[in-house]
């Protein structure tokens, strides 16, 4: 058994090196993902448990990680990574973590089509599970100690010979997962204090940062540009260097080893974390975000027949204000405001706080705050205020949108399923992946622009390279900051 377990390990460890070799950085993310590491031995790890040590296949996901986008995670990072991506986590799921359940949800579920296989009184029902030693281990196993309602939630199992359905594992890795990413936030935020580096209210500031980027990259739909579309636009794929600094970003990593004086603006500071960038509205990069938001969104409209007009004057009783997108559904003219805010923006930190309580909090607190009021006066003062509608379109820089944003998002995706003969399902992840890749690219390229380094200086790295003032070189590769990596 050893020898066929070290034999499959090895396999899927070179799977994963021959994936790190491919030239697509966000190509290889995906097949990271979907074909290798975790899901590779998921079934062997069913088949035997905790007896044998996949932490193995946990390093070896770690360096390809490490490989596609140059970046070496920390404990903290790559346990964030670890978690699901409803999580705000990558997806790579830990093998080590999860052995043990798995084995214990296979074998229970094993156990619960025996009576129907085998005859009763040949094998005794109620006593397979005491007699097997390995499921024993896995019910024993260290790494399950710290996750008492996991192990709870197992034993009510066990005794009510309830295997869910065959949902055990799902059920009991969900929980794991809860309740590790309400462990790691914890210690992140333990971590900040003990470091020294900060005190008192800035302390307390970054400490809600923390807690806001990642609930906010759990948001519905906020990390759908994470692993791609098969069938969406062959450009809906980012640059190795945009991918790279969007993952760090999202893991909370620096994107540049020292500050320098912002690219767009001129007069601020570039600091490591990004946070000058996403707030800076200089070299008009954000409207160019939010230009493709707004053409993304206005596309899907008018697919679904909503005929919608872009930035015209709608309002008889001014011609000043022009929403992005109006169209008519039902008798009701709808006007659209798209916007983009940065959550953990210094100068408000009441959107970090409301993102950190839930996740579009941040997108939701800027639409109460500044866009509902726009059109309030000018709806009242129509002839029939109750034939308009204004909804405020805001996601935030991880892609989180407030829960009116998504509402009539996915009214417009219904709307264009219908036109073109699929279901609304697959609108849904069409749009909503066109939209977060928006967010993402856009973002990126921000802070790419703005720079980590002086042009005259040995530039920041990025993917394990480095970036100029407009071109991003990387080892044995060159790309354009939207361009796919070249053979040098």
């Amino acid at each position: 058994m050893r020898v066929f377990v070290d034999e499959a390990v090895k396999g899927a460890e070179r799977k994963m090196r021959m994936i790190a070799s491919l030239p697509d950085a966000h190509v290889a993310l995906t097949l990271l993902k979907f074909c290798a590491g975790f899901v590779s031995v998921v079934h062997l790890m069913r088949a035997v448990g905790a007896v044998f040590d996949f932490a193995c296949i946990d390093q070896a996901t770690q360096s390809c990680l490490a490989t596609i986008t140059g970046i070496e995670t920390d404990a903290s990072a790559w346990a964030l990574a670890s978690l699901p991506v409803r999580l705000g986590g990558l997806g790579l799921h830990s093998c080590a973590d999860t052995a043990a359940i798995a084995h214990i949800a296979a074998t229970f579920d094993g156990e619960a089509c025996l009576p129907s296989l085998v005859t009763p009184y040949v094998l005794p029902h109620a006593m397979l599970l005491d007699e097997d030693d390995t499921f024993l281990a896995s019910l024993d196993d260290p790494r399950l100690a710290p996750f008492e309602t996991v192990l709870e939630k197992i034993q009510n199992a066990l005794q009510a010979r309830d295997n869910y359905g065959g949902r055990g594992q799902k059920v009991w890795s969900a929980t794991v997962h809860d309740e590790r990413r309400k462990a790691l936030i914890i210690s992140m935020t333990e971590e900040l204090g003990r470091s020294g580096q900060l005190q008192g209210s800035a302390l307390a500031l970054k400490q809600v940062q923390v807690r806001a980027r990642i609930q906010s990259c759990s948001g519905q739909h906020a990390s759908a540009w994470l692993y791609g579309n098969a069938e969406a636009d062959p450009k809906l794929w980012l640059s190795p260097a945009e991918l790279a600094v969007a993952i760090r970003l999202r893991l909370g990593l620096p994107i540049a080893p020292m500050p320098s004086i912002c690219r767009l603006c001129g007069t601020g500071s570039a600091d490591v974390d990004g946070v000058h960038a996403r707030s800076c509205f200089s070299g008009g990069r954000r409207t160019r975000m939010h230009n493709a938001l707004r053409d993304v969104i206005a596309d899907f409209a008018r697919r679904g027949l909503l005929a919608p007009a872009v930035e015209r004057p709608v309002f008889s009783n001014t011609e000043r204000k022009r929403p992005d997108i109006s169209y008519v559904r039902d008798g009701t003219t709808v006007v659209l405001d798209v916007a983009v805010t940065f959550p953990l923006q210094p100068s408000n930190p009441q959107y970090a706080k409301r993102a950190a309580e839930k996740p579009g909090g941040a997108a939701t607190a800027y639409a109460t705050a500044v866009k509902e009021g726009k059109y309030r006066g000018i709806i009242d003062n129509e002839p029939n205020p109750r034939e308009w509608l204004a909804v405020p379109l805001v996601v935030d820089t991880f892609g989180a949108w407030c829960p009116g944003a998504l509402t009539e998002l996915r009214q417009i995706a219904r709307k264009s399923a219908l036109r073109e003969d699929r279901t609304a399902s697959a609108a849904c992840q069409d749009f909503f992946h066109q939209l977060s890749f928006q967010v993402a690219q856009g973002v990126a390229r921000i802070v790419i622009a703005s720079g980590g380094a002086r042009p005259d200086e040995a530039v920041h790295p990025v993917a394990g390279g480095s970036v100029t003032a407009s071109r991003v070189f990387l080892p044995g590769r060159t790309c354009s900051l939207a361009g796919q990596p070249r053979s040098q």
